[in-house]
Order: structure tokens, then C-alpha cells, then sequence
């Protein structure tokens, strides 16, 4: 049984400011993404769509990756098996008495090592290692290889599988040379484990001996080419000897084994230059002693004869002191002992006469001596002399001779020189001819692989799993690109250009609405209280006594919002009158459980005053009046002078009158309201209304002239919306509310 209750006399209203509110409303609507946030990148944003298509990105990724594991399976297996070769860098070299390849300089180490890349990936070695593991008759390597046989017979088929076979070993190799090492690595790869280590030992045995060919071939190359240099020295030799043979006999000219001195210009000398050397150095020699004999002599000649160290020193002289000295001392015995006439005394004194003139004639034979020895060295000073000078004449005419004969001379050595070290350099080579030596060795070598290398399923997923994102990304990117639902809080204002009031979130399924109104500390309720202050506030005129609630389509929220803002007026002490403005499909009185069969269209056909079709609608403060019987004319009804009148007298009796009012779209029912009314609110459901009929929805509003002051975006899901509880209105009432359990 609905209950309803008709007033014939309206109440008169309260002039109360119970309504006018101490703070303002900046804060109290749920904030979007700040400006700065919407002139860049809004990570917020982008994570959002992420959330909101993260089902295309499931099944992009799940499809990826099933098709990365089937791909795997149905992949054929490929081997690699590897090999490594030490690489010493060398390079050729051919006179230089050290090995035919000696170490290169470092500078050129990493164009050396790119060679021997280049070698290993050469065409010549894929050849070797065809035929030496006989490749090209080999149907299971083929085969194993995915190659086809060749359509062809006799030698076209030979030459035609061979190039085939090289085509496959070169297709499939893989050589590694770091720069920071001389290992190389040789990878072959192929279906059959044991045809890839196969390959690459056999590339890395055939690379050595193609390196000691190539060296043995250098060595043979440097001995033919010391042969033959050897032959043209020895030719030049033999000339220039003879050369030297010719002009020495015409000119007289005859090479000692004395050196030149330094300045006559090469290491041969001619008799003359011999004579010259030897004569001029007796003359100085002579010449020295000559001025010793002179020093003596002159001293000699000025000293008294008996005081002359030669004379003193000489034994004849000192024997004849000696005899002196004993005659004197028998003199002065007889002295003693006789007179002066006395014949013993006379006798002695004849005697000591005798020996005086002895010992001055000796001292005079040595003074002689020194002066004969003296003449001699001046004669033979003067005779060297003349020999030299006589001696230099002919030398001075020889000097250009020599000239040209030393130019020979070095001629003659510098060929025997290099005649000799070709020769030696010859035997050498020869003797080290049979030995071979390499510069690359093995360090391992292959083993059979026991598992492949390709396809690889976690390297496949990686890449699935990427390339799903991928996918994925681009997908979603152009589904929000094209996708005009209006989502989120910042999206009302960018999309439609209006002031955003509130938003109000989705509530269980099954929970109804005016239930969640109830209780105060709802979010639902919560949201309206932040959605009753923005209106409140929205006009400098203060808070609008009218306000009509529609929407671009039906469902998006607006009968709730109705029953909502006119319960939170009524909740502040206002009286209030909430109207069924849907003359079309009216719904507010089955949320309120009240009766519909008086209401707006009785009042506006004039069949019932405006207090005969009220009603109480269960909250505090808050009448209500149904839509009535539907009308065959709704839009007549709207249009007429009647709705101002009714308006005009809901004013006189209340504070607020708030109207349901219908969708906007395809009816002019809104249009005819909106132009009555102080204030229209636009309700826009998240993620079901389209920016193309709301934006159409508001346009036919503003151009009925409606005063639109807003929107309020209504059943929101901020978790899966992709914005998570702590967007706008969930942030703050969990924060108001969270601690009240």
C-alpha cells in the first residue's frame, strides 16, 4: 500500500541562511591530473589505460606467447658447435735475419685479425673443408642441411652440388675475433650435432695447413728470390772487381795492407802513400831525438869538462880518479918523507902529470862524443827531410788517383757485403725449408653439442612477451584514440568543456541507491555532500533556488542525483521540493515507493493546484511531486505558462526546488525546463556517456538558453577506471571515514 499525503495549502518559507556555508567550495570537487600533468606525459594517465585495456593486453600476450611455443616446437633443432684457434700475430718478411713472418707492430693487430676473419670466411676455405670431408657427395649432410639436391647430371651435377655444399658451409658459419684477444672462435651450425662439430674441426684443421701452404709457398717464393739476387750480386761483384783490377795496373797504383789514415779517403794505400807514411815518420822521430841531442850538447859545451854528467859517469874516467887519487896520496908520503928534488918525489909528480892529462883527454873523448852524436841526427834530420819532400811531390800527384780508386774500392765491398748476407741468408732459408711451423694452433676443439642452440624457448617467449606489449600498446593506443567515452573526472571538463561539480561513485550491485543515502558517512553520500556545496557555490548570485538534473541519455545517474542534492538542502534545513520532471518515463517515485497517479501533469493541465499533488517523500525536509498520469502532450505542457506559475509558487513555499528532468537527446522536453529553471546540472555517466552526445546534449541546452552550470560524473570506478581508491573522492573519505570501524 503506497502511502501518500496532498497538501492543499503550501507551507510559507523560512527566510533562513541555514544553507550559506563557511568554506569555500576550491577542493571540495575531486581533482584530474594537475595542469602541468596535461601539457606532458601523465604517467597516471598512461597507467590508467593500461588498466582499462588490460584484457587486449592479456590476450595480446597470451597469443604471443602461445605462438612463440608453437613456433619452438615446430622449429627444427639447429646445433653449433664451436672450435678456437690461437691467432699470433705475424707478418712476412724476407731479408731480415729473423723468421719469413715476425711479429707485426700492434698498431696493426686489429687489421691483421680482420685478415684472418676474413680468410676463415673466405670462399677457398669453405672449398677445402668440401673436400676434404668430400661434402659434395655427402646426400645426408645435404639433406641435414635443408638443401635440395640439385636437378642435374655428369660434371653439371658435381660442380652444381659443390657450389651448393660451399653455399651451405658459408651460410652457416659464424666467426667470432675479438679485438681484445687472439682466440678466434668457429661456430658451425646444423641440425645434426655431430655434422656441425664435424665442420668446425675440419674448417679449423683446414685453416692451419691453407696457413703453413701459405707460409711454405712465402718461404719458397723468398728462396727463388734470394737466388736470383744472389746471381746479380755476384754478377755486379765480379764487375766491380775487375773494375778496380784495370785502373789499379793502369795507373801504377798497388794496395797495401796499411790503413789509410783518416782523411785520405778509403782503406787502401799505393807505395808511394807507404814510403810517404813510413819516411815521414822516421824524420819525426829523428827530428825529436836531433833536438834532444842539441839540448845535451849545448849544455855540454857550457859546463867546465870534469862537471859534465857524462863525464863523471863515465868508468875509464873514474878508473883514472881512482889511480889519481892513490898517486896523490904516495906523493904526499914522499913529500913527508924527502925533499922536492928528491928522485923518488920527482918520479911521483912526472906520474901524477901522466894521469892529470889521461883523465882530461878521456873527458874530452866524452864531451867529442856528445857533439858527434848531435852532428849525426842533424845529417840524418836533413836527409829525412829531403826524402819527404821529395816523397810528397809524388804523393800529391797520386791523391787524385786514389780518389777514384777508392770510389772502386767501396763499390767492391758494399757488393761483396750484401753478396755475403744474400748468401747467408740463402742457407739459412735453406736449411729451415723442410721445417713446418705455423702461427695457429688449436686451443679446443669442437664437441657434439648435446642440446641446440635454436630455437631457443625462453629467448622466444622474451621476445613473444615484448612484442605482445607491443602489440598490445598500439591496440590500446588506438582504442583510447578512438574511444570518446567520457571516463574519468579531468575528461568532463577536457571533453566537454564544462565545470566539473562532483563525482559520485558506483555502489555494490544490488544496493540501492536511496539506501546508501541514508547513511550519512557513505561515499555516496559523501560525494553528494561535496555536490551539494559546488552548487551552492557555482554562481556569484549565491545558491540557485531551481535547479534541473538531465543528462545526454536515460540511466546515467540523474534521479539519483535529484533524490541526493535535494536531500542534502533538506539536511541543512532548507525546504525543499524534489519534482519528476520525466513526463515521459518517469522513475522517482518507484525509488521513493511513492504514487504517481497526481502529480506534475494534473498541475500542469490545471486538473490540481500545485499542494494537491504533494507528497512526503521520507527525508527530512524534503517534499516531493510525482510526474502524474503520462500525458499524450508532454511537450505542450512544458512549453506552457503553467510551468512558470508552478515554479513561481514552489518558490514562494520552498528554498530549493530540484527537478528530474528527461534526457536531453531526441526530446525538447529538457530544453523547455532548462530555460525555467535558475540552474541546470548535466549529468554524465563514467565510462557510458560519449563526448559526441553529451556534447550535443549541452549544446541544445545553451541553445535554449539554458544556464548550465556544470556536471557531475556519476557512477565511477576508480579502481577500474585505472586510477585505483586513491583518485579524487576515494582518497579523501577513506581518509575521513577510516577509523570508525
Amino acid at each position: 500500500m503506497v502511502k501518500q499525503t496532498v497538501q492543499h495549502e503550501l507551507p510559507k518559507r523560512k527566510e533562513t541562511d541555514a544553507w550559506s556555508e563557511p568554506y569555500p567550495v576550491q577542493g571540495l570537487v575531486p581533482d584530474g591530473p594537475a595542469a602541468d600533468d596535461r601539457n606532458g606525459l601523465d604517467l597516471r594517465a598512461v597507467l590508467a589505460a593500461v588498466y582499462r585495456n588490460r584484457l587486449i593486453f592479456v590476450i595480446v600476450i597470451t597469443l604471443a606467447l602461445l605462438t612463440a611455443v608453437v613456433v619452438t616446437m615446430l622449429t627444427t633443432p639447429i646445433y653449433v658447435a664451436t672450435s678456437s684457434v690461437q691467432i699470433e700475430q705475424q707478418t712476412a718478411t724476407i731479408l731480415e735475419k729473423s723468421d719469413v713472418e715476425p711479429t707485426i707492430p700492434m698498431a696493426d693487430a686489429d687489421r691483421f685479425l680482420e685478415t684472418q676473419a676474413s680468410i676463415l670466411r673466405s670462399r677457398a676455405l669453405a672449398e677445402r673443408v668440401a673436400y676434404s670431408l668430400n661434402l659434395a657427395k655427402n646426400d645426408r649432410f645435404i639433406e641435414a642441411m635443408g638443401g635440395e639436391a640439385p636437378q642435374a647430371t655428369g660434371r653439371a651435377l658435381i660442380v652444381a652440388r659443390h657450389r651448393r655444399v660451399v653455399g651451405l658451409l658459408m651460410k652457416n658459419l659464424t666467426i667470432k675475433v675479438p679485438t681484445d684477444s687472439r682466440v678466434a672462435s668457429i661456430s658451425f651450425a646444423s641440425p645434426s650435432p655431430e655434422i656441425a662439430a664435424q665442420v668446425a674441426n675440419s674448417y679449423a684443421d683446414n685453416y692451419i695447413r691453407s696457413n703453413l701452404e701459405r707460409r711454405f709457398d712465402s718461404s719458397a717464393y723468398a728462396r727463388q728470390f734470394l737466388q736470383n739476387q744472389i746471381a746479380q750480386t755476384k754478377e755486379r761483384l765480379e764487375d766491380s772487381e775487375q773494375a778496380l783490377l784495370v785502373y789499379a795496373r793502369s795507373e801504377g797504383l798497388v794496395e797495401t795492407s796499411v790503413t789509410a789514415q783518416p782523411g785520405e779517403g778509403g782503406g787502401a794505400s799505393s807505395l808511394t802513400t807507404a814510403n810517404l807514411r813510413d819516411i815521414n815518420a822516421s824524420y819525426v822521430a829523428v827530428r825529436a831525438e836531433r833536438v834532444k841531442a842539441e839540448q845535451r850538447w849545448n849544455q855540454a859545451r857550457n859546463t867546465p869538462l870534469m862537471s859534465l854528467p857524462e863525464v863523471q859517469a863515465s868508468p875509464v874516467v873514474q878508473a883514472l880518479m881512482t889511480r889519481r887519487a892513490t898517486e896523490l896520496a904516495a906523493l904526499s908520503e914522499l913529500r913527508s918523507r924527502y925533499r922536492p928534488d928528491h928522485p923518488s918525489v920527482e918520479q911521483a909528480v912526472t906520474q901524477l902529470a901522466t894521469l892529470d892529462r889521461e883523465i882530461n883527454t878521456q873527458a874530452s873523448n866524452v864531451r867529442n862524443g856528445i857533439r858527434n852524436a848531435y852532428d849525426v841526427l842533424v845529417n840524418q834530420e836533413k836527409a829525412l827531410e829531403s826524402n819527404v819532400q821529395g816523397l810528397s811531390g809524388s804523393a800529391l800527384s797520386e791523391q787524385g788517383l786514389r780518389v777514384r780508386y777508392n770510389i772502386l774500392k767501396r763499390e767492391v765491398d758494399t757488393n761483396r757485403s750484401l753478396y755475403e748476407a744474400l748468401l747467408q741468408r740463402y742457407k739459412e732459408l735453406a736449411a729451415t725449408a723442410g721445417v713446418a711451423t705455423s702461427n695457429i694452433s688449436v686451443i679446443d676443439t669442437a664437441q657434439t653439442p648435446g642440446a641446440p642452440a635454436k630455437p631457443d624457448l625462453f629467448l622466444n617467449l622474451a621476445f613473444a612477451l615484448f612484442a605482445g606489449l607491443g602489440i598490445g600498446a598500439l591496440a590500446a593506443f588506438v582504442r583510447e584514440h578512438f574511444d570518446d567515452a567520457i571516463r574519468t573526472p579531468d575528461e568532463v571538463q577536457r571533453k566537454l568543456g564544462l565545470q566539473l561539480l562532483g563525482v559520485t561513485p558506483v555502489i555494490a550491485t544490488g544496493a540501492a541507491p536511496v539506501e546508501e543515502l541514508h547513511d550519512p558517512k557513505s561515499p555516496l553520500s559523501e560525494a553528494y555532500h561535496s555536490l551539494r556545496t559546488s552548487i551552492s557555490f557555482a554562481s556569484t548570485q549565491g545558491q540557485p533556488r531551481t535547479i534541473l538534473f538531465t543528462s545526454s541519455r536515460p540511466e546515467e545517474g540523474k534521479s539519483t542525483s535529484s533524490i541526493a542534492i535535494a536531500q542534502e538542502f533538506g539536511s541543512l534545513g532548507q525546504r525543499v521540493l524534489l519534482i519528476d520532471g520525466d513526463l515521459r518515463k518517469p522513475s522517482l517515485h518507484k525509488v521513493l515507493k511513492l504514487s504517481a497517479k497526481t502529480g506534475l501533469s494534473n498541475v500542469l493541465a490545471q486538473h490540481l493546484e500545485l499542494g494537491q499533488a504533494v507528497q512526503r517523500s521520507g527525508f527530512s525536509n524534503v517534499d516531493f511531486v510525482s510526474s502524474g498520469p503520462i500525458p499524450p502532450n508532454p511537450t505542450e505542457l512544458l512549453a506552457s505558462h503553467t510551468l512558470l506559475q508552478l515554479l513561481a509558487t514552489a518558490r514562494e513555499s520552498y528554498d530549493t526546488v530540484v527537478i528530474d528532468g528527461p534526457p536531453v537527446i531526441g526530446l525538447a522536453d529538457a530544453q523547455l525546463l532548462s530555460r525555467q529553471v535558475d540552474a541546470t546540472v548535466f549529468v554524465a555517466q563514467a565510462s557510458r556517456s560519449h563526448r559526441g552526445q553529451a556534447k550535443a546534449a549541452v549544446r541544445r541546452l545553451r541553445d535554449a538558453n539554458a544556464n548550465v552550470i556544470g556536471a557531475v560524473l556519476t557512477k565511477f570506478d576508480a579502481k577500474r577506471s585505472g586510477y585505483g581508491y586513491g583518485y579524487g573522492y576515494g582518497y579523501a573519505y577513506d581518509y575521513t571515514y577510516g577509523q570508525t570501524d
